[in-house]
């Protein structure tokens, strides 16, 4: 039995719900208030907006705050989509490295980093652990810059009892198949700016594409994309495929594992999805539900994980502080020795984890203005993270099964 890539918070009446709902796609208005209600109770001093995706939430947002050549600092360890997207509406991007305790941008050398000409931050809220907000809020509390939060991973983490997406001018949330809670495609945006909540708003009535070739399509691949997050059904075959094309066609594996990183030749579509489905919406409110229950069993599948692999030296985990409540949403590896021949060996036995160095923002360095600067600790731990997929469907024998082929890849 492989354990797969991403593992979703489900169960299986969410599947019967799932088929049925994409077969009968009637009453679109009442799942979507359903879903807008239970968000808007989530977040009772934002505006919260639906969206397509958390792609689109963002390139609006850039769209507008800022103008041509304005300057916009990203950590070095951000969604390079987004790095790109603002480098296409002609923004200037300059990078900060990231803290050796979190992986979050690094607030000294942010401080460091600007300057009269800067308009905007976005911080990514990287693996659902939050960066130093407020230490950040009081940098640019007398500045004109807007705080944009990529909480693309962070939903339901909270930071001195305030949960993300509430602190800066705009909060970006992911519900991709990956993501808690996932909608299986689709973003959710907060926001305190009506001018920035009126213009999407405009935006998503004028512009949303309409195609039911594309949502059948769409929704075929989200029913094969639920049932393989299944470790027994992924085993069956995505599991042999996956692992033949790592072997022996290296680039055709990468294409399909990270295909949502979105780094294509081309440019990004505003429109390139139509706007959420009847099954979306029910999904996401069935989510929602379960949040809390969910998240009581991430946090004991992550104690069982440390408590099992603690204490191995080529083996260490991030340092979390007191004053947050974290989503659990992956556990996290630092490997301190032979980082890629340990990803081959976990791969090779059937745990399918992410390898970070997707996320090195300098590898896309013709999309930004300081990428010569030095960036020594996100391109250190770039090379050493393992980002593993945690959720409630996880049961013991997943967990032992993660434990023994890590400690065994560890000693072999």
């Amino acid at each position: 039995m492989a354990i797969p890539f991403f593992s979703i918070d489900l169960k299986f009446k969410d599947i019967s719900d799932l088929i049925k709902n994409i077969s009968l796609p009637f009453n679109r208005k009442k799942s979507f208030s359903k879903l807008q209600e239970a968000l808007d109770k989530r977040f009772p001093d934002k505006n919260v907006i639906l969206l397509p995706s958390a792609r689109l939430g963002f390139y609006l947002s850039l769209k507008k705050f800022f103008k041509e050549n304005d300057e916009v600092i990203f950590s070095v360890m951000s969604f390079p989509l987004y790095v790109k997207i603002a480098n296409e509406l002609k923004l200037k991007v300059k990078l900060v490295d990231v803290s050796e305790n979190d992986l979050n941008i690094d607030v000294d050398k942010l401080n460091k980093s600007i300057t009269k000409n800067t308009k905007g931050i976005v911080i990514t809220h990287l693996f659902g652990y939050p960066c130093e907000i407020d230490k950040i809020k009081d940098l640019i509390k007398e500045k004109d810059i807007k705080l944009i939060e990529d909480c693309a991973q962070s939903f339901g983490t909270y930071y001195n009892n305030i949960e993300t997406g509430n602190f800066g001018d705009v909060g970006i949330f992911s519900c991709s198949l990956v993501k808690i809670p996932t909608t299986l495609g689709g973003g959710i945006l907060v926001t305190s700016d009506r001018d920035l909540k009126n213009f999407i708003e405009t935006w998503l009535s004028e512009n949303l594409p309409t195609s039911l070739s594309k949502d059948i399509s769409y929704g075929i691949k989200n029913l094969i994309s639920v049932a393989n997050s299944f470790p027994f059904i992924y085993s069956i075959l995505s599991s042999k495929i996956l692992f033949f094309l790592n072997r022996f066609n290296p680039r055709s594996y990468r294409k399909i594992v990270y295909s949502g990183m979105g780094l294509k030749n081309k440019k990004f579509d505003p429109k390139e999805r139509n706007d959420l489905k009847k099954y979306q919406l029910e999904f996401g409110v069935s989510q929602l539900e379960n949040y809390d229950q969910s998240k009581k069993i991430r946090i004991e599948n992550t104690k069982y994980l440390e408590k099992e692999l603690s204490g191995m030296n080529s083996i260490s985990f991030l340092n979390y502080k007191k004053n947050i409540d974290w989503n659990y949403q992956y556990f996290i590896l630092c490997i301190n020795d032979n980082y890629e021949e340990f990803n081959k060996r976990i791969f090779r036995k059937g745990l399918h984890a992410m390898e970070e160095n997707v996320w090195d923002c300098t590898d896309y360095g013709y999309l930004v203005d300081n990428k010569n600067d030095n960036f020594s600790v996100g391109k250190n731990f770039n090379s050493k993270i393992v980002r593993i997929q945690n959720s409630s469907y996880l049961k013991k024998n997943h967990l032992d099964k993660i434990v023994n082929i890590i400690k065994s890849s560890i000693n072999e």
